[in-house]
């Protein structure tokens, strides 16, 4: 009896780690809304940092017709739409490379180590729920400098 106890536990706990999304409970909805080893425009991302990690989850709300300087990110992020649209765009030198428009419910994987910005077209504020796999003491982005 306590074998067989002990063996599907030890089952159920296997079954949990590596399918911790698909455990259900009574009452409790789960969604994936993204899981992906690419950002938005396709690159691959990098590998995780060999350093201590540090999450960081922040709070955007940005106004209507509001541009976001151009920067880029040292390491790995994704950015939840909670409400609103806004379009992001990579840069390549002067030029927009290619641009996309994520509305509410939708993830944005962002990009690693290259130049791009978002801006709300709309008529209504956007709001982003983002959430950084840094280290301690890096920056969240880089901005761009206006010479460059």
């Amino acid at each position: 009896m306590k074998l067989s106890y002990l063996l599907s536990t030890l089952l159920a706990l296997i079954s949990f780690s590596s399918h911790a999304e698909e455990v259900s409970h009574p009452g409790v909805q789960i969604q994936t809304l993204v899981r992906s080893m690419q950002d938005w425009n396709g690159s691959d991302l990098p590998q995780y940092s060999k350093f201590s990690p540090e999450v960081t989850v922040l709070k955007y709300i940005i106004p209507p017709h509001a541009q976001l300087p151009i920067h880029k990110h040292p390491f790995i992020n994704a950015a939840y739409v909670a409400s609103g649209e806004i379009t992001v765009i990579r840069k390549e030198g002067d030029e927009r490379a290619y641009e996309r428009t994520f509305k509410q419910g939708e993830v944005i994987v962002e990009m690693v180590d290259q130049w791009h910005y978002g801006v709300n077209r709309g008529q209504n504020p956007v709001e982003l729920i983002v959430f950084y796999a840094g280290t301690p003491n890096q920056a969240l982005a880089i901005k761009q400098d206006p010479i460059q």
